[in-house]
């Protein structure tokens, strides 16, 4: 009975050491890192991002830090130095542990690394940042050239206005130093359109029925401070050219009128006198010849 003991014994010892060989010897695979870009380039004032995607990560903390530097930037989720522009971009139970830099700037640039915390720093992904200087543009701002308008035409004016990272903000129309805003009962419309690749902001002034107080001098301010402006004089159709101040102006077919009759008259008065001097002159020719 004691040997069958000793024997269960040694059996159940057995199974042990098995199970428990088993459970400390468990395979685990290796961490790897998805293909990403080893050198990057963005802008100053961009956000640079700098991708480390990891697979089989397990229990082990990500920790990102500049090639130069022993003291890490970043520990898992937890940003490590005071710098509020850097984070590291992570959705739980995701692969990505990506280093964002807010406003990136020129002492950004340099080499990155996103390791695995273990013994073995060889375990880590290296990853060169350029910061790059964008190229200065002067703002400038244009306006439509002055135009001449019929009353009841339309007038159209246009506004173009560039920054010089970024289009301005907003623009703002004002005739004879009052805003203009839209109106949709007096036929007044303002677009506006962006181009963020040119920098440029783009506004255009539309009243359909030009009336005589429309006439005056539109000035086109954009939000960085740049302002211009043009001038627009609305005709009235019943007032004649001449009176307009317009070149090549001809007299109405009144006037022409009046003129010709008046220098007909005078040219008729004219000869009829020399006819009545010339008979007088003849007849007393006769009588005393």
């Amino acid at each position: 009975m004691e040997e069958m003991f000793t024997i269960l014994h040694f059996i159940l010892i057995g199974y042990l050491i098995k199970l428990t060989a088993g459970t400390l010897f468990q395979y685990t695979p290796a961490p790897e890192f998805y293909p990403a870009p080893y050198n990057v380039s963005f802008h100053r004032g961009d956000v640079a991002v700098l991708s480390c995607s990891i697979y089989n990560l397990g229990t082990k903390t990500v920790v990102w830090r500049r090639i130069d530097s022993s003291f890490p930037l970043t520990s898992g989720t937890m940003t490590v130095i005071e710098d509020k522009r850097i984070q590291v971009a992570h959705i739980e139970f995701k692969n990505q542990w990506d280093l964002t830099i807010k406003d990136v700037r020129p002492e950004d640039d340099g080499v990155y690394e996103c390791q695995i915390s273990s013994k073995d720093r060889t375990v880590r992904r290296i990853i060169t940042l350029n910061v790059v200087e964008r190229k200065v543009e002067i703002p400038e701002i244009n306006i439509t050239e002055p135009q001449y308008i019929e009353r009841g035409d339309k007038i159209v004016l246009q506004c173009n206005a560039t920054g010089e990272y970024y289009p301005p903000d907003e623009i703002d129309w004002f005739r004879n130093g009052h805003k203009i805003t839209t109106n949709i009962t007096q036929g007044v419309q303002i677009s506006k359109d962006y181009i963020f690749e040119k920098k440029t902001f783009t506004s255009v002034l539309k009243i359909d029925r030009a009336r005589m107080q429309d006439d005056g001098t539109y000035v086109c301010r954009a939000s960085n401070m740049q302002i211009t402006n043009t001038k627009v004089t609305v005709l009235n159709a019943e007032t004649s050219p001449i009176k307009r101040g317009t070149a090549g102006g001809k007299l109405t077919k009144t006037d022409s009128s009046v003129s010709w009759s008046s220098s007909s008259q005078l040219t008729c008065n004219y000869i009829n006198m020399l006819n009545i001097i010339t008979s007088w002159i003849l007849v007393n020719l006769y009588y005393n010849s």
